[in-house]
């Protein structure tokens, strides 16, 4: 039984996509019965990036910020249904939590559609012989992105590589064993490797898809976790043709998608029936008509991902990251701060049907890496870059003669400022060995701030996630300690 659940689990994973409805009804579908031709195959790449944009939409916001001391929730004393995504950010998290086990899920289903593509692959005559390398750079650039945050919050996880056709193969340890990190990130590296040898430039690549910049960016954070800052300076150092936009809000400005900040851009579009819903979910649950207009009123469930006090005060009040990023809602009664980044005005588009794209890599991001990077492992001076990116957005931009003597500090209090919302935050305490200390902080001055946060919150500060309940239960892996 268990074997029967997890392969169709499997492939679920490939053939969830609305896009595969399109074919011609038959009795079954099967993976290897699908790959037929050069556009089915491209449909099914399509489908990787798909899994990867509803995980962007969702879960991975909710561990790369609310799990952070950059964002909480507003509380609404009247709907309590919200409680599994409040216990994220107080750090009460049960490995039943929905939010666990819809990220793994949603993760081993793209790891599953990528499987199943590069199983099936060689199989497909294309026109352009240069085509099938490229599509293999991509699904290796997205299957790497995909087990690099599952190690990041959950440790050891199944390192699955090939399709698994049949129920024995599902069983197999390939399926079944968590796999140490160490090996994981090993084989990641290896498929980067790959991947940037074989992806084009920006330049001479279709929007929203995977490039060689975005290969070496991702690479680059690899080695920056596992502390090997030479290689990452070497990657980051590669990368061309990028530039800094002019104004800091026009990088996510729905009339400049794709522009040359982006290294990759999870792409949304209102016309093709494919908006996101990072405004609506965002805003004050109490604004009722006054943000979303005729698209309101807002959700009860609303007030997500809303600024910390603490984050608030990193920013100096001209600061156009702060503008931009921060808004508040005076209703009389309360000034509630909330995310609006994502912002542009949709009074026309309909509620949860935004146009504008997410920001998964940006030029800016790679500058401060590079920073951190010549901080760290020398080569270069960091203060220049700090100095680019932090002129943009402020009057004067020179660092102090105090943030030059704690380049660290001003490092990770830059890269919180600029890359704020854009799910960074968690995973760079992680990377700095610094979320145990930084969360206890953030819970005490939690408290201090708002009396409805538990007692018991930011009491049980643990790195990484549980592995979900029901994968547990289901198939025997081992649990993390502490779950």
């Amino acid at each position: 039984m268990k074997s029967k659940i997890f392969f169709s689990i499997l492939i679920f994973g490939l053939l969830g996509c609305e896009d595969f409805l399109d074919n011609t009804p038959e009795t079954t579908i099967t993976p290897q019965g699908f790959f037929q031709n050069q556009n089915q195959f491209n449909e099914a790449v399509t489908a990787i990036y798909n899994t990867n944009r509803g995980l962007m939409n969702g879960a991975h916001w909710r561990f790369g910020e609310n799990r952070s001391d950059n964002s909480s929730f507003q509380y609404n004393p009247n709907d309590r249904g919200g409680i599994p995504n409040e216990e994220v950010d107080n750090f009460l998290l049960l490995s039943s939590n929905t939010n666990i086990g819809n990220y793994w899920n949603s993760a081993y289903s793209g790891i599953s559609r990528a499987n199943f593509a590069l199983a099936n692959i060689d199989r497909i005559t294309f026109t352009d012989t240069d085509e099938p390398e490229i599509r293999r750079g991509e699904i290796l650039f997205l299957r790497s992105w995909f087990y690099f945050n599952l190690v990041q919050l959950y440790g050891d996880v199944p390192l699955v590589l090939t399709a698994g056709n049949t129920p024995d193969e599902i069983l197999s340890d390939e399926f079944l064993k968590r796999t140490p990190i160490a090996e994981v990130y090993a084989k990641i590296l290896d498929d980067m490797d790959t991947a940037i040898a074989v992806l084009p430039t920006k330049e001479a690549t279709a929007s929203g898809r995977a490039t060689r910049g975005a290969a070496l960016m991702l690479k680059a954070k690899m080695h920056m976790v596992l502390q090997e800052f030479g290689t990452a300076r070497d990657l980051l150092e590669q990368m061309q043709g990028y530039s800094l936009q002019a104004e800091y809000a026009n990088i996510f400005d729905p009339e400049n998608k794709n522009n040359n900040e982006l290294v990759f851009e999870i792409q949304y579009s209102f016309e093709l029936g494919q908006g996101s819903d990072l405004l609506t979910r965002f805003v004050p649950f109490n604004s009722n008509l006054d943000i979303l207009g005729e698209n309101g009123p807002a959700s009860s469930r609303g007030g997500q991902n809303q600024p910390t006090q603490n984050l608030i005060d990193l920013y100096d009040p001209t600061d156009a990251r702060f503008l931009h990023n921060i808004s508040f809602y005076d209703d009389g009664v309360t000034n509630e701060p909330w995310m609006s980044k994502f912002n542009f005005g949709f009074e026309d588009l309909g509620n949860n049907a935004q146009d504008v794209n997410f920001p998964m890599f940006r030029y800016a991001d790679a500058l401060l890496m590079l920073a951190e990077c010549y901080h760290e492992a020398g080569g270069g001076d960091p203060i220049p870059l700090l100095e680019q990116v932090r002129g943009r957005s402020l009057e004067n931009g020179t660092l102090s003669a105090a943030e030059q003597a704690n380049l660290e500090q001003t490092i990770a209090d830059e890269r919180r400022r600029e890359l704020a919302f854009e799910n960074h935050r968690w995973f760079d305490l992680l990377r700095t060995g610094e979320a145990v200390a930084t969360m206890t902080a953030h819970g005490v001055a939690q408290k201090a701030q708002k009396s409805t946060v538990p007692a018991e919150a930011y009491t049980n500060i643990r790195t990484l996630l549980g592995i979900p309940l029901g994968q547990v239960e289901e198939f025997g892996f081992t649990q993390n300690e502490g779950w």
